[in-house]
């Protein structure tokens, strides 16, 4: 294994976490076990801290020295990201942010990880569902640890889902891919599918619903093949995934039956998300095995924002934002001079179409100066999906026009 240029994958959720690394070499993504020598392959998203020599634990090990040495035990790291909310640890409050860094310090030692900022050449982080606050909390995790904003990335579940899917054989992905994930005692259906008839060819993967699996063996196998059979219908599937440690054949006898009918390949395992997210690294860093596909999900930004600029003595439009990426990916600054204008205009188009919509930002306030004289600094970045938040900032123009210190905010939002 290589040290110095790891591609890394990490899935994190409230109660578990797990760790994937790319081996160049085998030319897949390989899960890290908790312990070596052993098949587990989750540890608890948990810290802890021991006051009397501050040192930190992770996962398994934060447990035993909050149970055995008196820690101070934090299980609500994911939460403390997902919300935007802060702790009190032995007098200190930390972020979630903070505490991210220090646990993903601990977890990428499990790969031999020393220095981050060295040694890492892309980390992809999975989690199920993105807030602005988490995508805040990653991204200044990333910054304590050194990881560069093109080296450090994160996506959801479904995007990892998606990419998983399509680092497999392409007899696997030819028609619909189903996902049967098995959490808290229930079962959850998710749906990719592939449009052939769109280029770039366009993936969207759907939530199908949920069903109990309750009793004993035999009505647990009897409730999934009913769910199978409902969420399955008669379309045509080329691969079935399962995933999580609450299924096993020995009570699923008749539901695996019906999972295999019509040449169906089924897969199962534990580690989809964190695999999905390795490839996904590799794929910002090294590779372009997705070229061609677009990925359609809720956290893409469908509309092309662009400013009709003079650029070097010749009107253009230039573009600002493009559709077609993830709005946490979002964000641009640019400095613009005014001539004789009280107001910026915005062109506006959805993605895959021409024409455009023109959004008129108006400058209440803006200080009356010569042409050309009123120096702009415009910047633009999605707060959520669907989103889009402008900052213009009155920047003057040397010191003949000093800046007014004035700021303006336009909220654009995504018309559906």
């Amino acid at each position: 294994m290589d040290i110095k240029n790891m591609i890394i994958g990490i899935d994190m959720n409230r109660d578990g976490s797990q760790i994937c690394y790319y081996d160049k070499e085998t030319g897949d993504a390989v899960s890290v076990p908790v312990k070596a020598g052993t098949e587990l392959l989750t540890f608890p998203t948990l810290l802890c801290v021991v006051p009397a020599d501050h040192s930190w634990y992770y996962g398994i090990e934060a447990r035993y020295f909050a149970e055995k040495k008196n820690g101070f035990l934090i299980d609500q790291l994911y939460d403390l990201c997902a919300d935007g909310t802060s702790l009190w640890v032995e007098g200190k409050e930390y972020t979630g942010a903070e505490l991210l860094a220090i646990f993903l310090e601990k977890v990428l030692g499990m790969v031999g990880v020393t220095r981050p900022s060295q040694q890492v050449a892309c980390l992809m982080i999975t989690v199920p569902k993105l807030t602005r606050y988490f995508v805040k909390a990653i991204r200044e995790a990333y910054a304590y640890l050194g990881i560069a904003r093109n080296r450090g990335y994160l996506q959801d579940y479904k995007e990892s889902f998606f990419v998983h899917t399509m680092f497999q054989k392409q007899d696997v992905w030819a028609r619909k891919n189903g996902l049967f994930e098995f959490r808290n005692g229930q079962v959850h259906f998710s749906e990719l599918e592939l449009n052939f008839r769109t280029k770039p060819v366009t993936a969207y993967v759907t939530d199908k619903g949920s069903a109990p699996l309750q009793g004993n063996s035999e009505q647990k196998d009897q409730s999934l093949l009913s769910f199978i059979r409902k969420s399955l219908g008669e379309d045509l599937y080329s691969g079935i995934f399962l995933l999580g440690d609450e299924f096993d054949q020995s009570w699923a006898r008749e539901s695996v039956k019906a999972l295999c009918k019509g040449q169906r390949k089924v897969f199962g395992g534990s580690n989809l998300y964190a695999k999905g997210a390795t490839y996904s690294a590799k794929e910002k860093v090294e590779e372009r095995h997705l070229k061609g596909f677009l990925y359609v999900g809720s956290d893409l930004v469908r509309y092309n924002i662009s400013m009709e600029l003079q650029v070097q003595g010749v009107m253009t439009v230039y573009p600002l934002i493009a559709a077609g990426v993830n709005w946490y990916e979002t964000a641009v600054d640019i400095e613009i001079i005014l001539d004789q204008m009280e107001s910026l205009t915005f062109l506006v188009s959805r993605m895959n179409e021409k024409a455009r919509k023109k959004l008129v930002m108006e400058l209440p306030g803006l200080p009356k100066r010569p042409g050309k004289t009123t120096r702009l600094k415009v910047h633009m970045e999605y707060e959520a999906a669907g989103r889009c938040r402008i900052d213009v900032e009155d920047l003057g123009f040397g010191e003949m026009f000093p800046s007014s210190g004035l700021i303006w905010r336009e909220m654009m939002e995504d018309q559906g």
